[in-house]
């Protein structure tokens, strides 16, 4: 016995030794995380890797922020450097993201919002495409808000469409990245989407979601272009339901009217949490 233990000591002093040996720990490692990705890693990862980023790209979000703003001063291009939006999170709670402006609001003769590529601004492209724009985002993943890796992000009034069935989109975190950077493209349709939501929730894994994450990096690296999602970029889910006679107006006025309501009271608690949190702290 002796001996034996004298010759694993003595294979671990060597350099293939200690390699081997430090490979086999980091692929029980690998294995434990993803036989418990879904119910505590994904979680974790989100949390250590979001708030690796926020720190190692802080200096430059300083610099991008700094640039913004001398080019929003002399352009005149956004009424603020950054915008944020409310949409359905998970178990379609309501959050909020925030992104560094990249375009501006202008209409048309008819009042209809003009194509995003009409109203893109050069600092905008700049900040698309170095990923800059979604910097803020990393602090709703460190926070829980959203994971690296998710359905695509759905607007409050658009959710409160989404059929029984294809809501278990909503049983997941909404993700920065989606399984549509492998299975999007020109022709997707709503249906398609929410066909791979749910396929993504039900299979979701670590090694599906490494895969997805690193083909985002792939293309930006290369220098491809942001994927266009097909309709589902074009227009918001009750348009298309609209358009395609699946609702009538009537309708999406009452999806509207309704998440204009879930919006004012998620505003409301809000603040009497906040209320509450600071007369707390006065006692």
């Amino acid at each position: 016995m002796n001996a034996i233990l004298s010759s694993g000591t003595d294979i671990l002093n060597t350099p293939w030794g200690m390699t081997v040996f430090i490979l086999i720990d980091v692929v029980v490692l690998v294995l434990i995380m993803a036989l418990n990705y879904r119910w505590l890693f994904k979680r974790v990862l989100d949390i250590l890797f979001s708030g690796v980023f926020l720190i190692v790209f802080f200096p430059f979000f300083l610099l991008f922020l700094l640039a913004d703003a001398i080019y929003n001063k002399t352009q005149n291009a956004y009424k603020s450097l950054f915008t944020s939006e409310y949409y359905a999170g998970k178990n379609e709670k309501i959050i909020r993201v925030t992104t560094f402006s990249t375009e501006r609001i202008v209409h048309d003769e008819a009042g209809r919002l003009l194509p995003l590529e009409e109203r893109l601004t050069k600092m905008g492209r700049v900040l698309r495409a170095c990923g800059m724009k979604y910097y803020p985002c990393l602090a709703a993943v460190f926070a829980g808000r959203m994971s690296f890796v998710g359905p695509r992000l759905m607007l409050v009034a658009d959710a409160g469409a989404v059929s029984d069935e294809m809501a278990e989109r909503f049983a997941v975190r909404p993700g920065l990245v989606s399984s549509l950077e492998k299975f999007g493209g020109e022709a997707l349709t709503y249906p398609d989407m929410f066909e791979e939501d749910v396929e993504y929730v039900r299979h979701r894994g670590l090694f599906k979601d490494v895969g997805y994450f690193c083909l985002k990096i792939i293309n930006r690296i290369r220098g491809d272009a942001v994927r266009k999602y097909g309709e589902c970029t074009d227009k918001n889910y009750i348009e298309w339901l609209s358009e395609t006679g699946r609702i009538d107006k009537e309708e999406a006025k009452e999806f509207y009217a309704a998440a204009k309501v879930r919006l004012q009271n998620a505003k409301e608690k809000k603040t009497d949490t906040q209320r509450t949190v600071q007369h707390n702290m006065l006692r």
